[in-house]
């Protein structure tokens, strides 16, 4: 009997926490090739040299999770050599506490890996990212990894939903999201001063009753409430998050059949699965834009604590996904401060490089011809990343500012008798500055009637005007 056909190889594995071996698959080497990718580096189409598992998605085949003690990371982490930030993680991972977690508990519950299905992918790289972001000492986190995780979790999100389309989204959809991060912060600070607080009732009881303080105090009965409401914030919070994810992917039509959210165990849809971890980790993406401003953090974490992009061409490789990333989230102005810092960082790379080359060396020697063209070597790998960059910053103004305009546009257009001081204020509530209000002005593509307090675009300045001639004629 013939044997069927598998596009993967049996690997064993150790695992890099507990040392447990076991059989796992891999991809054949050489199966397959990128063809062709997005600007955040998602594979956009593959070539198979077996053309018959082309419609195999390998993004759901690149994690290993050790079956013994649960832990889960990319394939080739299970293969490397032990280094510093492994040492560090066997320290910190013992498996007894890790599955006690709530939210690895239930992850694990609810996650077949016999299904190689979007949902047990997405839960795999949530695994892995959650145990990654346990380290607390910067040394000992792998932001470069983190990074990868999340932006892969983007892609997967992406695949399954659809590109999130910022010239699209809903202006109020923005603002929601981002008075989700801000309330985020401030139930951390919430947190810290409800334990404040709980220490002043306590130390004031102590007062009014001098030894034991009685359980039937007006002051107790008042704060088994109010620590219930806190507590209950975040999860109260996680299901409007999920509901304007649901928004934002168009799928408010409550038929969970026709938007594609099916059941997922007991629960009505995969996204509500999610919704119910989040109070064991309010950090958790749920949505491709939050999973790429966890990647673009990481990602410029790796490049400030790390050494992953040690060369010049790395670097500006790193600069390009950081940019990337930056303008997918519609934050042009962070990717334009990011080139910034890392063309005034290359210059100073450059200067230096210059200095040594002129200068004596601890022996009291100058650099020899052979030191000297290395030196010069580097520089010149440094002003082509520099040229590189600048060309960039423009490329990026200009982006900037084209992507800025249909939202000014947009807010005129609600607002036709608005004024420059109210208009500069509705910018700043959907992310807009005022430096790209007036970059704006600068280049003539908006006009201010001062007179009338009306603000138009150059387009529709130029149309007014062809108008009246025509009239005139």
């Amino acid at each position: 009997m013939e044997q069927k056909k598998t596009p993967f190889i049996t690997a064993n594995v150790t695992c890099p926490i507990c040392a447990n071996q076991f059989p796992s698959y891999k991809f054949k080497a050489g199966l397959y090739a990128v063809l062709d990718k997005e600007t955040d580096q998602h594979p956009k189409s593959y070539k198979w040299t077996e053309p018959e598992f082309s419609s195999i998605n390998p993004l759901h085949h690149s994690m290993w999770r050790c079956p013994k003690c649960f832990f889960t990371d990319f394939t080739e982490n299970f293969e490397k050599k032990t280094d510093s930030k492994v040492l560090a993680m066997r320290k910190i991972y013992k498996p007894a506490e890790v599955l006690a977690m709530p939210f690895m508990s239930e992850i694990l519950r609810y996650t077949d890996l016999n299904i190689p299905s979007f949902e047990t992918t997405v839960n795999l790289y949530l695994t892995a990212a959650f145990i990654n972001e346990m380290p607390t000492r910067p040394e000992d986190k792998s932001y470069f990894k983190l990074a990868r995780i999340y932006l892969r979790i983007a892609w997967l999100y992406r695949e399954k939903y659809g590109a999130a389309d910022s010239a699209l989204e809903s202006i109020r959809l923005k603002q929601m999201f981002k008075n989700f991060d801000e309330i985020d912060a401030n139930y951390t600070k919430l947190e810290g001063s409800v334990t404040k607080l709980l220490s002043i009732i306590k130390n004031r009881l102590l007062e009014i009753y001098g030894g034991e303080v009685p359980m039937n105090n007006p002051y107790y009965a008042n704060i088994a409430g109010f620590l219930s409401g806190i507590k209950n914030i975040p999860a109260s919070l996680g299901k409007i998050k999920t509901t304007a994810v649901l928004d934002q992917q168009g799928k408010l039509s409550g038929d969970s059949t026709a938007t594609g959210n099916h059941p997922y165990y007991n629960f009505p849809s995969f996204p509500d699965f999610l919704m119910s971890l989040m109070p064991h980790w309010p950090d958790l993406p749920l949505n491709e834009k939050a999973a790429l401003a966890l990647a673009v953090k990481n990602y410029t974490l790796s490049y400030t604590n790390e050494d992953f992009f040690d060369t010049p061409e790395k670097r500006l490789n790193a600069v390009d996904l950081i940019e990337n990333l930056y303008i997918r989230l519609d934050d042009y102005d962070s990717a334009l401060n990011y080139i910034t810092e890392i063309y005034r960082s290359g210059t100073k790379d450059r200067q230096g490089l210059y200095n040594k080359m002129n200068s004596k060396k601890s022996d009291g020697t100058y650099p020899t011809q052979s030191e000297k063209d290395r030196i010069e070597s580097q520089i010149a790998r440094i002003n082509s990343t520099l040229s590189k960059a600048s060309d960039k910053k423009k490329d990026l103004e200009e982006k900037r500012l084209a992507a800025a305009l249909p939202k000014v546009t947009a807010v005129i257009n609600q607002n036709p008798q608005i004024s420059e001081a109210e208009l500069i204020l509705k910018l700043n509530d959907i992310g807009l500055s005022e430096a790209v209000y007036n970059d704006l002005k600068e280049k003539n593509m908006l006009t201010l009637n001062l007179n009338e307090n009306e603000i138009k675009t150059a387009d529709e300045t130029e149309a007014a005007a062809g108008r009246e001639e025509q009239s005139i004629a």
